[in-house]
């Protein structure tokens, strides 16, 4: 009884200790390592999109058939000036406006009217056009201008750097006046076998620079760069809070899927100001409440970087619809935490000294293929470092003071006479 207690004071103490560390990052990589095996494993079902999921992104579109309909093409400020105020009312939780919102030198007159209607958001990304050079050409710096350190850069990648795509340099950003009211991210586009791709991430001399489409996400679910984690090569993906995970291709490019339905609504419908709601039942249910909103100009005629802006609205929207990664609750960790202490306290109890190593390296086993089926099922997983270290704790007091093998004493030997006088 006395072994046992102290067992569970020691137990107790690594436990707390285990804790502190772990949520000082300690054991993170171990952690993030184990998560990476999960996800490679179950990558078939991360991609399947929900059938029942509802669209939380809409597209709002500036038609170049309807260049006519606006004051001067491509849209005046004041033409964005009127867009922006009629979005106003459906409070969309974040704005990413995809195509630069630039009308040359001089600036015109009503830029500033564009910078008051941008006021009231509270979350916008605004895209810089940009070129990209193939990895396989003489690595150089990019070209950024005055923008470098605008920019955000991931802090944590791992993986095969080799393939991601490069930037080579900018070719325009929004108007120098409204920088300042909201992030910006860079645009680009690539093609593979007939499949446009979006990078998520391009490799700069300084770092990798994230996109518009790495940064609308963590504006929507609230991801901090410091948190915000890409991998790449085999299992490529990124990890951001709430347990959205973006799979991407070992390049870091996000694979667009063109048949999923996207919610549109033409940017005039938004445009009547004060005369008349030209926004039609529909455009009102795509639009809703809360929503990611792109805007773009759209021009088929041009291909993909005609219709960057759908392309982006169509990732986020195909993002927003896969399932997401659950980590247990604290409270259901310690409840694992406390299975794992019974484990340990079983092999003191129940084992010899010489068996307690192979039994705690049976449990920690047993657990991590209890957890990858557990993984596989409902895509629910635990940090594997504080029940495996109490295991393991178990395994160590087991081996040191659990109870000895019974030692067999040999015959006694027999004299010859004695066995004659027997016989």
């Amino acid at each position: 009884m006395s072994r046992l207690i102290f067992l569970l004071i020691c137990l107790a103490l690594t436990g707390w200790t285990l804790d502190q560390q772990q949520q000082s990052g300690r054991f993170q990589e171990v952690d993030e390592g184990f998560l990476d095996f999960l996800v490679a494993n179950g990558r078939e079902r991360l991609t399947q999109l929900r059938a029942d999921a509802d669209s939380q992104v809409a597209f709002i579109a500036l038609n170049e058939q309807d260049r006519a309909e606006y004051e001067t093409w491509p849209p005046s400020p004041l033409d964005w000036q009127t867009l922006l105020n009629g979005l106003r009312a459906h409070e969309p939780s974040v704005v990413l406006i995809a195509t630069p919102l630039n009308w040359g030198r001089p600036s015109p007159e009503f830029v500033p009217a564009v910078a008051s209607a941008l006021l009231p958001y509270s979350s916008v990304v605004m895209g810089i056009e940009t070129t990209l050079t193939s990895p396989d050409a003489p690595k150089s710096p990019a070209f950024l201008g005055d923008l470098g350190e605008s920019l955000p850069r991931f802090e944590h990648v791992r993986g095969e750097f080799l393939a991601l795509p490069r930037l080579s340099s900018l070719i325009s950003a929004p108007d120098a006046s409204l920088r300042g009211l909201g992030e910006l991210g860079l645009m680009a586009t690539r093609r593979e076998e007939n499949q446009p791709l979006l990078p998520y991430a391009l490799d700069e001399e300084e770092g990798m620079i994230a996109s518009v489409l790495a940064q609308t996400l963590a504006r929507w679910s609230r991801t901090p760069f410091s948190r915000h984690r890409l991998r790449l090569g085999p299992g490529a993906g990124a990890y951001l809070e709430g347990g959205v995970f973006v799979p991407l291709e070992p390049t870091g490019d996000f694979k667009v899927n063109l048949d999923r339905k996207l919610p549109s609504v033409n940017a005039l419908h938004l445009m009547m100001g004060n005369l008349a709601d030209g926004t039609t039942e529909e455009d009102k249910q795509s639009l809703g409440q809360g929503k990611i909103i792109v805007i773009g100009v759209d021009q088929p005629s041009q291909g993909d970087e005609g219709q960057l802006g759908r392309l982006y609205a169509r990732a986020l929207d195909q993002i927003m619809a896969l399932p997401r990664l659950q980590r247990l609750t604290t409270e259901q960790q310690w409840i694992a935490w406390g299975l794992a202490t019974l484990g340990a306290a079983w092999i003191v109890i129940s084992g010899r000294r010489q068996q307690a190593l192979w039994k705690g390296l049976g449990l920690i086993f047993g657990a991590l293929i209890l957890s990858y089926l557990v993984f596989e099922s409902s895509l629910i997983w635990c940090p594997p470092t504080i029940p495996s270290a109490l295991i393991a704790c178990g395994a160590f007091f087991g081996r040191l003071f659990g109870q000895k093998s019974a030692v067999l004493m040999p015959p006694m030997p027999v004299k010859e006479g004695t066995e004659k006088l027997a016989s």
